[in-house]
């Protein structure tokens, strides 16, 4: 593949991307005004608790291309733990999660690796209030060696 190829398939998933943020950002809830989704994005959190509503380990799923998978949450927050490392190729290195409900993006995060910076794995976590049901978890991945996707319930 000749350079204005790669530097081609690199622009369209920034642009994939940035619209699965912008979407989010501006694409109403289809869900009453009283159903709200409070997404906070940190750096390097899991766990909880020991008395009460606690986090349970929904699914782990991990790879090195774009994937995507639906899980049920039972309770009304969901956790989104991910973590990658790119392939060393001094080139531009990207995934974004999004988690989706019913056509929505409520959550989105996209790591990035510059063409000279460290390949070191990095690791964010996105969390998610909102209510039961199907959610799905879509990863898209671009020059990326191995991802790791795990999925948590507060209930």
């Amino acid at each position: 593949m000749d350079t204005a190829t790669k530097v081609l398939v690199v622009i369209c998933f920034i642009l994939i991307g940035a619209l699965g943020f912008i979407s989010g950002m501006f694409l109403k809830s289809p869900h009453d005004g009283d159903q709200y989704y409070n997404v906070t994005i940190t750096g390097d959190t899991e766990g909880g608790g020991s008395s009460g509503p606690s986090w349970h380990r929904v699914m782990t799923f991990t790879g090195s291309e774009s994937d995507y998978r639906y899980v049920n949450i039972r309770g009304n927050r969901l956790r989104v733990v991910f973590s990658a490392s790119p392939l060393v190729n001094y080139d531009v290195n990207s995934i974004t999660v999004d988690v989706l409900r019913d056509g929505y993006t409520v959550a989105t995060d996209t790591v990035d690796w510059g063409p000279t910076e460290s390949p070191a794995r990095k690791k964010r976590t996105l969390e998610v209030e909102g209510s039961p049901g199907e959610y799905c978890i879509a990863v898209y991945a671009n020059e990326i060696r191995d991802w790791k996707v795990t999925v948590w319930d507060y209930y």
